[in-house]
């Protein structure tokens, strides 16, 4: 009996928490939803269930609801933190509770945006994604392709890694057009909130182009603008040194290569950039990612490799997306590149 009625306690006990850290939606139509509040935006209120899954309700048909955890409200001209947010016995208000323990009245409809803060944990937190892409044909050769690519993030404390890979094949007319893979590692302490130090290394290999190896590495500065529930962005420059090798023949197309079999190292500045965010109640994900090179070889200007697309989440790890590819080179000897691709592909995220 009195194992019985330990066993019980030691239940309640680890359930108790559980049930703690619920939140709770009261409707004016008198049902309640149980599960954890994602974001609230647009008029919109978006919560995770046990039962239904995602459900997304309209703050019109909120009564009033409570959150135990850590939440960022925007209104007008404000975004401020509250530690929770307690039901209200007014019809269309919530009771927020500050640092100095006072609750203060908010009605719902004044609120632009709740979602929870994306704190900095000691804690491993992964995320990535893979996506399996096909060109979109622009000519009337016959055209086969594969284009596999993953990029992952691990974040403990103050320490960020970051892996992506790519692996291309393409022919035309049954002749191969592009057979090349690229690996990139990069290596973020963070000393503030924001500002980061960035270690960064790059390897490509080309079995067909021009360029056969191209071998990056760089440090520098820094910034994380925001990064939250509605996705991130993120700038840095970094000072890198790029050693090149090229073929046999003369490699006429990056005109960096001055004879048969050649290589050349030199420096440069990088500027890079990372682009996500999320619309329309999370749905559609807009992203852009880019990076200029500045090099201090008399051949070239600058380089730019830089992406743009959207994806549509199908479901909590399954999406589809558009892409755009932009590579161009400036030479002062009027052989510039200037390469535009366009894929469709189907992804997973983790």
């Amino acid at each position: 009996m009195f194992v019985n009625q330990l066993c019980l306690s030691a239940f309640l006990l680890l359930l108790c928490p559980a049930i703690s850290h619920a939140d709770t939606l009261l409707l004016k139509n008198g049902d309640r939803l149980t599960g954890t509040i994602e974001l609230l935006e647009d008029g919109k209120l978006h919560i995770l269930t046990d039962l239904a899954g995602r459900v997304t309700v309209k703050v019109q048909h909120i009564s009033t609801l409570e959150a135990s955890d850590d939440l960022l409200v925007k209104t007008a001209g404000e975004v401020r933190r509250v530690f929770a947010v307690h039901l209200s016995d007014v019809d269309g208000q919530v009771l927020l509770s500050t640092r100095d323990d006072r609750a203060q009245a908010l009605n719902l409809a004044s609120i632009e945006q709740m979602q929870r803060p994306k704190a900095v944990v000691d804690d491993w937190v992964w995320d990535g994604r893979a996506t399996v892409a096909l060109d979109i044909k622009n000519d009337s050769a016959e055209q086969q392709d594969l284009d596999v690519g993953f990029d992952t993030r691990a974040r403990h404390g103050d320490w960020r890694h970051e892996v992506a890979g790519e692996f291309e094949l393409q022919y035309r007319d049954d002749v191969k057009k592009r057979h090349q893979m690229r690996a990139d590692y990069d290596l973020n302490r963070f000393f503030t909130e924001q500002w980061f130090w960035q270690t960064s290394v790059s390897y490509q290999r080309d079995r067909l182009g021009d360029i056969k190896r191209r071998r990056q590495f760089g440090m520098g500065p820094g910034y994380e603008w925001w990064d939250n529930a509605l996705g991130r962005f993120e700038t840095s420059a970094r000072l890198d040194h790029v050693k090149l090798e090229g073929r046999d023949e003369f490699s006429r197309s990056l005109a960096v290569l001055e004879r048969n079999g050649s290589s050349r190292n030199f420096n440069a500045i990088a500027l890079e950039w990372h682009l996500r965010r999320l619309l329309f109640a999370r749905n559609v994900e807009v992203f852009h990612n880019a990076e200029t090179l500045i090099p201090d070889d008399p051949a070239v200007n600058f380089a730019l490799d830089t992406e743009v697309g959207l994806r549509y989440l199908l479901n909590s790890w399954a999406s589809l997306s558009l892409l755009a590819e932009w590579d161009y080179l400036s030479s002062n000897r009027e052989e510039s590149v200037n390469d535009t691709r366009y894929r469709f592909g189907l992804g997973v995220s983790w």
